[in-house]
């Protein structure tokens, strides 16, 4: 019997499904105009990754009142957040780099051990105060098992970067330069020849600083609502990431085998099939004897 052939060409997209664009958005600092962030993100279907201070959150045990335009309290973290993520500011916003190792250790650590005791889930990200750092305290941070951390440099190709624990971000929300966020986003999403990350960033806070609640949804709701769009945490983006590079493909690509806990999309020959986590999928027919 004639063999059948194996798939002419097998790729692994960079995000799940096949989808064209990832769109994730990082926000500091817990102050209670967060609330409104999440409000609207879960009305429009957007995710953001929520970069806390455990020190600077209120332990009164009720909501803090908005009128205060301070930080959240510790009783309301789970919930508001749920569906998003919560990540790494460090304990008390500190300059980093006025900090010896033992130093931002401490306040990394109680960070990501304070926020987990709110959460209930393993705190693996982070963003840089100020968006300070430097190579020691990557190879700080990457011995103490975080994933990624956010800077406040941008840069249009922002991923895959080759270290991401020095991750910039596509645009700050208020940019200007070399165009606002809505056109940024128009010629982005327009060319359909676009494969890649969108990330933006900022503060809760700025909105209110500047009185503009309103360019809230001018800004981010365009982002919305697009079928070949991943909505993703920054988090999420990562461990597929680190799912997609395990992925082993036969040589004679007929088969693939997925070691780890999510699904993965491969390209089989133009068709999208998904490799459920610890299984090997059949690409192709076995070769005959």
């Amino acid at each position: 019997m004639q063999d059948q052939p194996a798939p002419k060409k097998v790729e692994i997209p960079l995000f799940p499904r096949g989808k064209r664009i990832a769109v994730t958005t990082s926000w500091d600092d817990g102050l209670v105009f967060d609330r409104r962030i999440v409000e609207a993100f879960n009305a429009w279907g957007l995710k953001g990754t929520f970069n806390l201070n455990s020190r600077s959150l209120t332990r009164t045990g009720k909501p803090a009142p908005m009128e205060g335009k301070g930080h959240l309290d510790a009783c309301e973290v789970a919930d508001l957040y749920a569906g998003h993520e919560v990540a790494i500011h460090m304990a008390t916003h500190p300059q980093p780099l006025l900090l010896t190792p033992i130093q931002l250790a401490a306040e990394v650590l109680e960070d990501r051990q304070a926020l987990e005791d709110l959460v209930g889930y393993p705190v693996r990200g982070m963003a840089y105060p100020f968006g300070r750092y430097n190579r020691a305290f990557i190879d700080l941070l990457r011995a103490m098992g975080i994933v990624y951390s956010r800077t406040t440099e941008t840069t249009p190709n922002c991923f895959p970067v080759d270290e991401p624990l020095a991750w910039p971000a596509t645009m700050h929300m208020f940019a200007n330069s070399p165009a606002p966020l809505p056109q940024r986003w128009e010629t982005y999403y327009g060319n359909p020849r676009q494969n890649g990350l969108f990330f933006v960033w900022g503060h809760s806070y700025e909105f209110d600083r500047a009185d503009c609640w309103d360019r809230l949804e001018t800004l981010l709701a365009p982002l919305a609502g697009k079928p070949d769009v991943w909505y993703c945490t920054n988090i999420e983006l990562w461990d597929y990431h680190a799912a997609r590079q395990r992925l082993v493909v036969g040589a004679n690509r007929r088969t693939a085998f997925n070691p780890s806990a999510l699904a993965v999309t491969v390209n089989v020959d133009g068709q999208l099939v998904d490799v459920p986590p610890g299984q090997v999928v059949a690409l192709a027919p076995p070769a005959s004897a």
